[in-house]
């Protein structure tokens, strides 16, 4: 069979020397911003691709279901075995693809032509080296889905926290549109799909966390708008350190060009941010507020914390065609997000707030220093390393913290030391039921978990899930 020699050199950080990819049928690469490829999902019409890992919210499975229906020879591998992938398997029932579930092989890789990475495999995992060491072309989902709809323009959002928000408020304020606004990305489904037929008119809004901005690889002037929100400590378990974390979220500006804008906020002030952009620098200043006529009763959150996310989704909604009465007229009716500051309905007297998105200390310390009046903490899960002196202090006022999982005893030590009254639970469950059932009159409880779900549970959201029925179940005893 003939081959293509040295087609394509690099892809994004997983390069290799040079990669051999039969001409038949062909392989079309765009190629853009010097030697960096952009692959088209139509290019794998007739390949042998290999996804790399399922994930957790449906993008592996929605991305195998469409790369399959437009033509590709798909292997589905991951880890873990069918009776832990029931959502996966459902989805793709009756869709034409190959499973190789409880583990990878080496002879996956030697038979793939393109392998799309999930963004929760790490750089280093030793799968990657040997997809380098047979050829094989590496993508992602992401990448693939912008790919698909680059003349659309783009709103894509990163930081530590404040992301979710962010890109949710942004198409709540462009729902006036006539075209179609999608929302898409790190906050679940399948990105190429959710992309499919988008056009000039459309509109893209995009959240997009480090895991994902490692390997991204887009075409010039993309995104159109992006921004950062924030910029913490997060995932060092999987950057390894705060340098690669940071490096990870700078990459959302590395396809823009002159025509782009980066919108910061006023805490990147004199940070390696500002010399990043390749276009303009809009600066996040709570005087936009004033320039637009709104006022607090028009914001639909006013933690000091929680600006930038506001502030960037308004001058986003607004550089994408939105006017200023449509913004504060829909400023004012945004619902907000589920698990982030979302006040449950409570006994008289008793506050009880849904923060279950934090799964690092930064958002939990925010909160706390945000809330008036005896608190009780409810926190812990898979400990990532990350510092917790900041939390801590934070952490100073309340009247108790229950806390549970690995990260939970580091933060039961830590806090104990500084003179914080806690109480570790052996588990989330009982963890949980102990801070209902510690809950009086006149005192919030805030559910932030700040470290991750994977000590017990799949994701975050199944964790909430457990919160809530306990939490139901609580309330009809009361």
């Amino acid at each position: 069979m003939a081959e293509c020699d040295g087609l394509l050199s690099h892809c994004t950080d997983l390069s290799v020397p040079r990669v051999r990819i039969p001409l038949s049928p062909p392989l079309v690469l765009a190629r853009y911003s010097g030697r960096m490829p952009v692959l088209h999902p139509h290019d794998l019409r007739g390949r042998s691709v290999l996804v790399l890992g399922l994930g957790s919210f449906g993008g592996g499975a929605g991305c195998a279901r469409y790369l399959s229906k437009l033509g590709a020879d798909v292997t589905v591998t991951d880890l873990r075995d069918a009776d832990r992938l029931d959502e996966a398997l459902a989805m793709l029932a009756g869709v034409r693809v190959k499973w190789a579930l409880g583990g990878h092989s080496e002879a996956l890789f030697e038979e793939a032509d393109v392998v799309v990475v999930n963004p929760a495999v790490p750089p280093r995992a030793k799968w990657l080296a040997i997809a380098r060491e047979h050829g094989c072309v590496l993508t992602t989902e992401v990448n693939l889905a912008i790919a698909q709809c680059s003349s659309t323009p783009a709103f894509a959002v990163t930081g530590t926290h404040g992301k979710s928000t962010c890109v949710a408020l942004t198409a709540h304020l462009l729902s006036g549109h006539d075209g179609r606004v999608v929302l898409a990305g790190n906050l679940g489904g399948s990105m190429l799909e959710s992309t499919a037929g988008l056009t000039k008119n459309d509109r893209l809004i995009v959240e997009l966390s480090s895991f994902q901005l490692e390997r991204l690889v887009a075409p010039d002037g993309w995104p159109h708008i992006a921004s950062l929100t924030s910029l913490g400590a997060d995932h060092l378990d999987w950057h390894e350190s705060l340098e690669s974390y940071h490096k990870a979220k700078q990459r959302i500006t590395a396809h823009q060009h002159g025509g782009c804008t980066l919108l910061l906020p006023e805490s990147a002030v004199g940070t390696s941010w500002q010399s990043l952009s390749n276009g303009g620098i809009a600066w996040l200043s709570e005087q936009l507020l004033q320039d637009i006529g709104a006022t607090e009763d028009d914001l639909p959150f006013h933690e000091k914390y929680r600006m930038p996310s506001l502030l960037a989704a308004i001058v986003a909604a607004r550089q994408l065609g939105a006017n200023n009465q449509e913004v504060l007229h829909r400023l004012r009716d945004f619902p907000g997000l589920p698990h982030r500051m979302m006040a449950l309905e409570a006994p008289a007297g008793m506050r009880v707030l849904d923060n279950a998105v934090a799964t690092h200390p930064e958002p939990t310390a925010a909160a706390l220093l945000a809330l008036d009046g005896p608190v009780l903490l409810l926190a812990g899960g898979y400990d990532k390393g990350l510092p917790l002196d900041d939390l801590v202090a934070a952490m100073l006022g309340l009247r108790v913290a229950h806390l549970h999982g690995p990260g939970g005893k580091r933060l039961a030590v830590e806090a104990s030391a500084a003179g914080c009254p806690v109480r570790f639970h052996a588990d989330t469950a009982t963890a949980m039921q102990g801070a209902l059932e510690d809950l009086s009159t006149d005192e919030t409880l805030l559910y932030s978990p700040t470290f991750s779900s994977f000590d017990e549970f799949r994701n975050f959201a199944d964790r909430a899930k457990l919160f809530h029925k306990l939490y139901q179940n609580w309330l009809e005893v009361q």
